[in-house]
């Protein structure tokens, strides 16, 4: 896709930040959200994580977010107009304490890469991984209450039994004996709008700086991915930090489209499609790391376990736990 995905502040102004593209720099510098020499730092941060490896920034020293970004000179209002807004939609959490390795490992993609998301849809992922897998090899709606040995049973009390046993599951759904409840995770609630009227026409992600706001970021879907709207009307996806599940659904829809009138006159126009709560939407990422230990996905000789839990809450975490759980499970039965 030739667009770029920018980002526009809201509730500070309008003001078009780009993480990547060089040719927006002189708009970035321009741009009200910090001083000039903020927009010189992010420059040579910027330069700093280009030419700084992965690995070494997990292995790299490690303190909180907040703690880094004052360190490394940035004004208070450009913490709290970009960086705040903009990492607390992809930390779920507005405090900043998540691990300064994975704010400059999130940095560091968001400088080299494109944001983007699947044509399809993000279930296209799971979807990719099972295509390998006949019909009958997949029990759906079971849930797994214990794993003893070789035999892992249901709730429903059946007992299934294998040479070797992977859990792939987040940290609450992790089965007895093994289980062990996380004292902390970071849940969101997302909300889908459509609109005949789009509230604006880039791919773009809108952030909202206001103080006290109740809606982190704002995304035009089918501005991104056109296929995510088969009429062509506006998706638009709205995104709540923290556990919204208990909230009156009317009250919360009045409370956000009256959030967004701020900036979207039309916004009371919008027909609500979904709200979806995800209650353990991200590990606790205080501290993180991109090896697992020795022991970490091996539990027992049959036994193994994967999951961003075990390093950094984020896909390519998921996806290189679960190689290294097969690796480790394929030679052992060599």
């Amino acid at each position: 896709m030739e667009d770029k995905l920018d980002i526009i502040i809201i509730g500070a102004g309008l003001a078009g930040l780009t993480l990547r593209q060089p040719g927006a720099l002189i708009s970035t510098l321009a741009s009200p959200a910090g001083t000039f020499a903020d927009k010189v730092r992010m420059l040579g941060l910027k330069l700093k994580l280009t030419g700084k490896s992965i690995d070494e920034i997990f292995t790299g020293s490690e303190t909180t977010t907040m703690a880094y970004l004052h360190d490394a000179g940035f004004s208070q209002r450009m913490i709290g107009q970009f960086f705040k807004p903009f990492m607390t939609g992809i930390f779920l959490e507005d405090k900043l304490s998540t691990s300064s390795r994975m704010f400059e490992f999130v940095f560091k993609m968001f400088s080299q890469g494109d944001a983007a998301v699947p044509a399809k849809g993000m279930g296209m992922i799971p979807l990719q991984l099972a295509s390998s897998l006949a019909s009958n090899e997949i029990a759906f709606g079971q849930k797994v209450v214990s794993i003893d040995a070789n035999n892992v049973t249901t709730s429903a009390g059946q007992v299934h039994s294998a040479t070797s046993i992977l859990i792939a599951t987040d940290q609450l759904e992790i089965p007895d004996p093994f289980r062990k409840l996380p004292y902390s995770y970071h849940s969101v609630t997302n909300m889908y709008f459509t609109s005949a009227a789009k509230p604006y026409d880039k791919p773009l992600i809108a952030l909202n700086a206001m103080y006290g706001k109740l809606v982190t970021n704002i995304a035009v879907m089918n501005q991104i991915a056109p296929a995510y709207s088969k009429n062509g009307d506006a998706l638009i996806s709205l995104s709540l930090i923290g556990d919204h599940s208990k909230a009156d659904s009317a009250q919360l829809q009045g409370q956000v489209l009256r959030e967004m009138l701020t900036w979207f006159p039309e916004a009371m126009q919008w027909k609500h499609l979904k709200t979806y709560h995800f209650g353990y939407a991200l590990p606790n990422d205080d501290q993180v790391i991109n090896v697992p230990g020795n022991d970490a996905i091996r539990l027992t000789e049959q036994c193994f376990i994967c999951g961003d839990h075990l390093l950094n809450g984020s896909i390519n975490a998921a996806m290189k736990s679960g190689r290294l759980a097969a690796e480790a499970i394929i030679s052992r039965q060599k």
